[in-house]
């Protein structure tokens, strides 16, 4: 079998690609490889959705300003005959919560945030108060609040990708990629666990927490490795205002869904790798014993809920500096691109990192944002470029 471009991955990064690419019209025959089309181990559908503009990068924050406007037309653009592609995009906001030590960092973030145009405040404790008077101030310092940032419906953003993109023409397999054939210049063909090999001009290693599983197949390196991230839903039984998605420099956040809050804590201790039970072990008792009392500083109201679900999801962590990598990554394999190592940002810029894939597999160059400083040569000479403060 032969195409012109293979994507290895068909979740949000991937499906992003696949339909920038098909869109395109240019790109000839795209495949799209993707093992699990119920997507039930997928990264994307565990995720919060957040799509926020409170970055310290600015290629972060003008990435997230065109992933912004994408969600909110999304339903009009993306939908189908079959898919009315309604990702109940929520424009509610984003608040940022730090203490006198992250003071210096949120102010520095703000003066880049306000140089790129983001609507945002800064609140002292005061105005906090007055603003969202459910939210607890006692650790508080100073708060960030870009009340125009919003969330979206992740799994229904990644299958809206996903079938617009076959709308165009894109194919998707139901297979798994077991190995990459090269010749001294290029990669030649994917060899598939069930089908046959596939030749194709162009390759996408967009499998997320799976890239560096792929890199070794040409002896490539991606820092990049998953990282389990447990997700909760509660209720409450007090009465609060319309919140923002919140978060503050312990990695916690949480939102309004539905008539309760998802939120969470990133387990920092846990070691790199994929964990799916979480009734056992480290996880049993993670709610009760981390996120709680920080979600119940957050909003005092919490210290009396009930806990509903947990769930797994992981990050495709960046060891190196936490941010992106995208574009080639393997010596003597032009052909072979990717965009992953997100740490969490993958939803948030897939609109952005599908176009900016697309423009290198078929211009070699991009052609709106620059995103040269998130190119792997930045690990090779140990330049990490993270953001800084709340990430």
């Amino acid at each position: 079998m032969k195409s012109d471009i293979v994507i290895i991955g068909g979740g949000i990064i991937g499906s992003a690609a696949a339909y920038f690419l098909a869109a395109d019209g240019h790109a000839g025959d795209v495949t799209v490889i993707e093992p699990d089309p119920t997507y039930a181990r997928a990264s994307t559908p565990a995720g919060a959705g957040g799509v926020r503009r409170l970055m310290s990068r600015p290629e972060n924050i003008r990435m997230s300003q065109f992933s912004l406007d994408f969600f909110a037309g999304f339903k009009e653009v993306m939908g189908t005959d079959e898919h009315t592609a309604d990702i109940d995009f929520r424009r509610q906001g984003y608040l940022f919560l730090t203490n006198a030590e992250g003071v210096g960092d949120l102010t520095r973030n703000f003066e880049t945030q306000c140089a790129e145009g983001v609507p945002a405040d800064l609140l002292d404790v005061d105005a906090l108060r007055a603003r969202f008077p459910s939210i607890g101030t006692d650790t508080v310092a100073l708060a960030c609040h870009s009340p125009e940032d919003a969330w979206v419906d992740p799994h229904a953003a990644m299958i809206g990708f996903r079938r617009k993109a076959e709308s165009l023409g894109a194919i998707y397999m139901k297979d798994r990629v077991v190995g990459l054939e090269t010749s001294p210049t290029a990669v030649t063909r994917v060899v598939l666990e069930a089908g046959g090999p596939i030749e194709a001009e162009m390759f996408l290693n967009c499998a997320g927490a799976w890239a560096g599983e792929i890199a070794a197949m040409t002896g490539a390196m991606l820092p990049v490795v998953p990282m389990c991230r447990v997700q909760h839903f509660w209720r409450c039984a007090h009465e609060v205002e319309p919140l923002p998605l919140i978060k503050d420099g312990s990695g916690a956040f949480l939102r309004p869904e539905g008539g309760g809050f998802v939120g969470g804590r990133p387990s920092w201790e846990v070691e790199p790798g994929f964990i799916w039970d979480v009734d056992r072990g480290y996880f049993a008792t993670y709610f009760e014993d981390t996120v709680w009392p920080l979600i119940a500083n957050m909003v005092p109201k919490f210290e009396t809920i009930k806990l509903e679900r947990t769930w797994a999801g992981h990050y495709a962590q960046n060891l190196f500096d936490g941010n992106m990598i995208i574009g080639r990554y393997s010596k003597g394999h032009d052909n072979l691109l990717t965009a992953c190592g997100f740490s969490g940002h993958g939803i948030m810029h897939a609109p952005a990192v599908g176009r900016a894939l697309s423009e290198l597999a078929l211009n070699g160059e991009y052609r709106t944002l620059d995103l040269a400083r998130l190119a792997f040569d930045r690990v090779i000479q140990e330049r990490p470029y993270p953001e800084t403060g709340i990430k």
